[in-house]
């Protein structure tokens, strides 16, 4: 279904920002035309005053939203994604219908594995602390992929009890938005999923889906030409 409304999107975004990630898959699931204003966050652009003015936490992604000579501006993935299924619920739902309690709670238990289990812990802000305490790379590297093995194999259980063709029944849902970004992510990081055969699964088949290919980092406007892929 397209869209139909007097809003424009602007996102600021980088392409290796898993919580931008998420919020492209949506958009591109709900087939929402977007402007992207890219923040190189390697260069620190995020630091400048005019970002902070925008988000005082310095972080992507930020979605400006522009309707009748108003803007709101957004921040925090989650509360993003929330904005557009609640303002758009009928484009590609990303949650079961409000009259599914139970289903809707099991989303959100997945989202939240992702979002407050791994991904705060495995935040490049974090994952360097951890390799400046010594100065070894190899320390970064082994926090961040226990922290991610430990989390996806919570995520691999559930996926047992309560998984169908995706993270919760048989559609897409926010679960699997977040869910997809930080796979590639524990996986660039090299780590081993073996043993995690529904996430690896899941994962296969979210990547064969026009809108997680679409919202893939190695496709993005600001991804560097040496690391764009497939």
């Amino acid at each position: 279904m397209a869209i139909n409304n007097t809003k424009t999107y602007r996102l600021c975004s980088y392409f290796r920002s898993t919580c931008t990630n998420r919020v492209v898959i949506a958009m591109h699931l709900k087939g929402i035309p977007v402007e992207h204003n890219y923040i190189d966050l390697g260069k620190a652009e995020h630091e400048s005053p005019e970002f902070q003015a925008l988000n005082p936490s310095k972080s992507v992604p930020i979605l400006i939203i522009k309707e009748d000579g108003n803007e709101t501006v957004l921040t925090q993935s989650i509360a993003i994604l929330e904005y557009l299924e609640e303002s758009l619920p009928t484009l590609t739902p990303l949650l079961p219908p409000s009259g599914d309690l139970v289903q809707r709670a099991r989303v959100r238990e997945m989202v939240n594995i992702i979002t407050n289990d791994i991904q705060p812990i495995t935040n490049g802000r974090i994952a360097k602390r951890v390799r400046a305490i010594r100065g070894e790379a190899k320390d970064q590297i082994t926090f961040v992929t226990e922290v991610f093995l430990a989390g996806l194999t919570a995520y691999d259980e559930l996926l047992a009890k309560y998984g169908g063709q995706f993270s919760v029944g048989d559609v897409v849902t926010m679960a699997d938005v977040c869910f997809a970004p930080a796979v590639e992510m524990a996986l660039a990081y090299g780590t081993n999923l073996d043993g995690l055969p529904h996430v690896v699964g899941l994962f296969k088949k979210l990547g064969e889906l026009p809108a997680f290919q679409k919202g893939n980092w190695k496709v993005q406007g600001d991804t560097p030409e040496a690391m764009r892929g497939p």
